[in-house]
């Protein structure tokens, strides 16, 4: 039995990312299927590079034509579990071969729409295995190597424990089997318990189904049927044989071109999209530049028009000999010019006490005539402001 703590230190071990979630999903499906273990070792990639990576290996039990076979798998969880599907494999024993249909390719590699669509919050290893059990329930993914000699086969024979990548998978117990887990999206139904042992202790399961090859393939006819039958192949199994062999191979076929149209199909769908969104964004783009191209018109028409009134006031400027400074600046009325003289007045006087503190600052007076200009100066500036309050207040301008 796996410990959570055995299965931790080997995904930290192995460097996953997500430890504590994958985890959990594998000792779910440990519990479940007592006939799957789990190691970590190297996994060679098609570009050559290499990584280790936790693997769950053993059998599964499928139901077909009712009768339970233990189908030899093999799962490699990426270090990014869950967020990417896993690679899954059907692992044959030394007495098995591959049968290609199309979720299983001739190196034994399984595709499954489960694992095409996985979905890192929904999708788990359980829901995976529970997808391959009724998958393999309609498609077998292995049968029994014919022996080479002319023999009866036996109608009960020991299934051997597959034997995967080195490991040796753990056996099936003989007696006490659990229940079988609910399919999903198999209609609803459950599977049946699995067979109980027989008497005596010793459990004799159903042999893998026989594949029916061409005559020479392996270099004697193939006999079938029960014990003691005599039938040999005819051309009518012949035909059928062939007929099957074409129809999966144009079968695996059709899935991959149309697996490879649907992946072409979604990229164009997102080429479109993204074009979509740049033309909206160009769009608005060009509306904001038609915007700015209006207003920098209207700028223009009015620096234009400020140009050529200056234009014409230096033209004016030109033709005079001079301008009166005391010309330069005009009022109105009267009492706007007193205001104007007065507040001229103010501030020369207001400067003149500076230039007398600096003055003195640089000894260049002494403190007693500081004192009385300032003094004087500083009477005449009080006087000035209490005048230009009045024409202020008489003018009705803020105080």
């Amino acid at each position: 039995m796996a410990s959570d703590e055995a299965v931790r230190q080997l995904l930290i071990k192995s460097k996953y990312r997500n430890v504590e979630a994958t985890k959990k999903d594998v000792m779910t499906i440990l519990e479940k299927y007592r006939g799957l273990s789990y190691l970590a070792e190297d996994y060679v990639f098609n570009d050559g590079s290499s990584k280790i990576l936790f693997r769950l290996q053993g059998t599964i039990p499928v139901n077909y034509k009712q009768n339970y076979y233990h189908i030899p798998i093999c799962i490699t969880l990426m270090d990014t579990h869950p967020n990417n599907a896993p690679m899954c494999y059907v692992k044959p024993t030394a007495d098995m071969h591959i049968k290609v249909n199309q979720f299983v390719d001739h190196n034994g590699k399984i595709y499954l729409p489960y694992l095409h669509d996985w979905q890192p919050h929904s999708s788990d290893l359980e829901g995976l295995v529970q997808v391959m059990i009724v998958t393999f329930a309609d498609f077998m993914p292995v049968y029994s190597k014919p022996k080479t000699n002319t023999a009866p086969y036996p109608t009960n024979f020991g299934m051997p424990q597959p034997n995967v990548g080195g490991g040796t998978y753990p056996p099936y117990p003989t007696t006490g089997y659990p229940p079988y887990p609910a399919a999903t999206g198999g209609g609803g139904s459950n599977f049946v318990p699995y067979p109980p042992a027989t008497t005596g202790g010793a459990s004799n399961p159903t042999p893998y189904p026989m594949e029916m090859p061409v005559p020479g393939s392996y270099g004697q006819p193939f006999v079938a049927g029960n014990p003691g039958s005599q039938g040999t192949i005819t051309d009518e199994h012949i035909r059928a044989s062939l007929l099957s062999a074409v129809e999966e191979k144009m079968w695996r076929r059709i899935v991959e071109r149309v697996n490879q149209r649907q992946a072409e199909l979604e990229t164009l769908k997102r080429t479109k999209q993204e074009l979509l969104e740049g033309r909206g964004k160009i769009e608005a783009l060009m509306s904001s530049l038609e915007k700015e191209e209006t207003d920098l018109k209207r700028h223009l028409s009015v620096l234009n028009d400020k140009k050529e009134e200056l234009d014409k006031s230096l033209a004016a400027f030109d033709r005079k000999d001079g301008i009166d400074v005391d010309e330069a600046v005009s009022t109105t009325a009267p009492l706007y010019r007193q205001l104007l003289n007065v507040y001229a007045e103010e501030a020369a006087t207001e400067d003149a006490i500076y230039y007398m503190g600096e003055a003195l600052r640089n000894n260049v007076i002494d403190l007693e005539v500081f004192l009385k200009y300032v003094r004087q100066l500083s009477r005449k500036q009080f006087v000035l402001r209490i005048l230009m309050q009045r024409c202020r207040q008489k003018a009705g301008l803020a105080g």
